[in-house]
C-alpha cells in the first residue's frame, strides 16, 4: 500500500504530501482543485507512466523545468520511490515498486462503452500489455506488417506492383494477426469470469463481454485464415486498406439482454466500465500474484443510490482505494477523508 506520497511541481502543485491509510481513502474538492492530478501521480509513482498522457513533460507544472514525486509504500518492508520528470518529458529514478500497481478509473472511461471499435482495442490491448509480458513487441510486429501490407495494397492501386506484392505478407499477417486474437481471447475469457461474478454479486445478471474477430474462430486453422485473407483481396484494393485482422476487431458488453452500447443508460454503462476496471484489478491479484491499488476519479456521480452502496460496499474488500469526489457523501461516514483546497 502507499503510505504517503510528496509532489514538487506537479501539475496544479507546487509542493504537496498527502498521507494514506489502508482501506478506502476520500480524496474530497471542487473541480480543478487537483483531485485527478493526485490521482494521476500515485498512478506515475507505482507505474511509471500516466494514465492521462503518454507525453511526460505535460505533468510538469506551467512555467517549471521538471517536475518530482516521491512516494512511501509499504510491501511487508518499507519501499521509498523518487521519479523526476526532465524538461524534455524524459524521467528517472525507480519506476515500479514491485509487486504492487494501480489500476485507474477515470469519467472518460466510459468511452469504452460509447465510443468507436479504436477506443476499445485499445483498452484491451493496453489491458493485455499489463497482463502478458511481451504483447507490446506482438502488437508493435503486427503494426510493422499491417502498414508495409498496407503500403503493398496502394501500389497495387496505383498499378505499380502486381497483386503478388500483397500476397507475400499474408503469410506474416496471419501469423502475427492470430497471435494478438489469441492473447485478447484469452484475456477477454478471464476479465469476463471477473465481470459476470461481479454482475451475479450486484444482482447484474449475465454482465459479460463478447469478443468478434475479423480472423474467424480459433477452430478455423491457418488455412482458412488465409483463405479468408485471400477473397478479402479484391475488397481491400479497391479500399487501399487492409480489411482484415485485430486492428478490425470490435468488443461487445452486455449488460442482461441488452447491448450496454446502445441500450443501457449513463448510469449503466458507467456501471459497466467500473466492473471492467475492477475486473483488471482482481486479475492482478488474483492471476498474477500482485498487488493492486484501485484508484477511482469521481466513480460514484451518475450512479443512483442503490449503486453507489453496492460499489462502495464491493471498495470496502479492497486493501487500498483512492476515491474522488466533489462532493462529502452519507456512503463516505466514518472512511479517511483527504480534502483538496
Amino acid at each position: 500500500m502507499v503510505r504517503r506520497v510528496k509532489l514538487y511541481n506537479f501539475r496544479n502543485y507546487s509542493r504537496k504530501q498527502v498521507d494514506f491509510e489502508r482501506g478506502i481513502n476520500i480524496v474530497i474538492g471542487k473541480n480543478g482543485q487537483g483531485k485527478t492530478n493526485l490521482l494521476e501521480a500515485l498512478f506515475f509513482l507505482l507505474q511509471g507512466k500516466s494514465m492521462r498522457t503518454s507525453d511526460a513533460k505535460e505533468m510538469i507544472k506551467r512555467g517549471e523545468e521538471e517536475a518530482l514525486v516521491e512516494g512511501i509504500v509499504d510491501e511487508g518492508r518499507e519501499v521509498r520511490l523518487r521519479l523526476v520528470i526532465g524538461k524534455e518529458g524524459n524521467v528517472k529514478g525507480r519506476r515500479t515498486a514491485g509487486g504492487l500497481e494501480a489500476v485507474s478509473f477515470q469519467p472518460d472511461d466510459i468511452w469504452m462503452v460509447k465510443g468507436g471499435p479504436e477506443v476499445r482495442r485499445k483498452n484491451l490491448d493496453e489491458v493485455v500489455t499489463g497482463l502478458k509480458k511481451g504483447y507490446k513487441e506482438t502488437l508493435r510486429e503486427y503494426q510493422r506488417i499491417l502498414k508495409q501490407r498496407n503500403e503493398a495494397i496502394k501500389a497495387v492501386r496505383r498499378g505499380t506492383k502486381r497483386r503478388d506484392y500483397i500476397r507475400t505478407w499474408n503469410p506474416l499477417l496471419l501469423q502475427a494477426g492470430v497471435n494478438i486474437v489469441e492473447e485478447r481471447t484469452d484475456a477477454i475469457k478471464k476479465i469476463g469470469v471477473e465481470m459476470a461474478e461481479l454482475g451475479k454479486k450486484w444482482g447484474k445478471e449475465k454482465t459479460g463481454i463478447k469478443y468478434y474477430t475479423t480472423m474467424g474462430s480459433e477452430e478455423w486453422g491457418r488455412e482458412k485464415g488465409q483463405e479468408k485473407i485471400e477473397r478479402m483481396e479484391e475488397a481491400e484494393v479497391r479500399r487501399g486498406a487492409t480489411l482484415i485482422g485485430p486492428h478490425r476487431d470490435e468488443l461487445l458488453f452486455t449488460l442482461g439482454e441488452k447491448n450496454v452500447r446502445r441500450e443501457c443508460s449513463q448510469g449503466e454503462q458507467k456501471m459497466v466500465v467500473i466492473m471492467w476496471t475492477l475486473a483488471q484489478a482482481r486479475m492482478l491479484n488474483g492471476h498474477l500474484g500482485r498487488e493492486a491499488i484501485l484508484l477511482m476519479d469521481d466513480c460514484l456521480s451518475e450512479l443512483d443510490e442503490e449503486n453507489r452502496g453496492i460499489l462502495m460496499g464491493e471498495l470496502r474488500g479492497w486493501r487500498q482505494v483512492v476515491v474522488t469526489s466533489t462532493d462529502d457523501l452519507r456512503e463516505f461516514e466514518g472512511l479517511r477523508k483527504i480534502t483538496i483546497n
